[in-house]
């Protein structure tokens, strides 16, 4: 059961907390800091694919460039993975099911890292990032150890 659970959290983590956040200066409401969560990414590809625009081009495509399209990938790795460890329930496909959620933890990990290489080239730096990232890179971890213990056979 955990093996479905994690790569859920890991989703709605990467789309609903914050995962960065901007100083924004308007001409009403003076300077003030605005948090911004995954779905600020991957919002308008999500709608897409709910749709059934299958494309990362044009209007669908993630915004941040790279950073965006590597948050996507994460969330779809990871809703494979909570999908096919459904059918992990059942003993003969466990341990198959139990490599996809490992390679699925690994996706979110490799994202989340790149996330916080780029963040680091910007202007805010890592003082900009928020703990939702963080969040879905330890959940990400702990869907990677998941995995691994299902290979083991547990």
């Amino acid at each position: 059961m955990i093996r479905i659970f994690l790569p859920l959290a890991v989703i709605a983590t990467l789309f609903f907390a914050p995962i960065y956040s901007e100083k924004v200066t308007g001409s009403e409401s003076g300077s003030r800091t605005d948090t911004l969560t995954g779905q600020y990414y991957v919002g308008p590809t999500v709608d897409c694919w709910i749709e059934k625009n299958f494309s990362l081009a044009g209007d669908c495509e993630p915004k941040g460039d790279l950073k965006g399209k590597f948050m996507f990938g994460a969330i779809v790795v990871s809703a494979i993975a909570a999908a096919l460890a459904i059918i992990g329930l059942i003993p003969i496909f466990g341990r198959l099911t139990s490599a996809v959620t490992m390679f699925a933890g690994a996706v979110v990990v490799a994202a989340i890292g790149f996330y916080l290489l780029a963040q680091m080239q910007t202007e805010g730096g890592m003082h900009a990032v928020q703990w939702g990232t963080y969040l879905a890179g330890g959940g990400g971890l702990l869907t990677l150890i998941s995995g691994l213990s299902g290979m083991r056979g547990r």
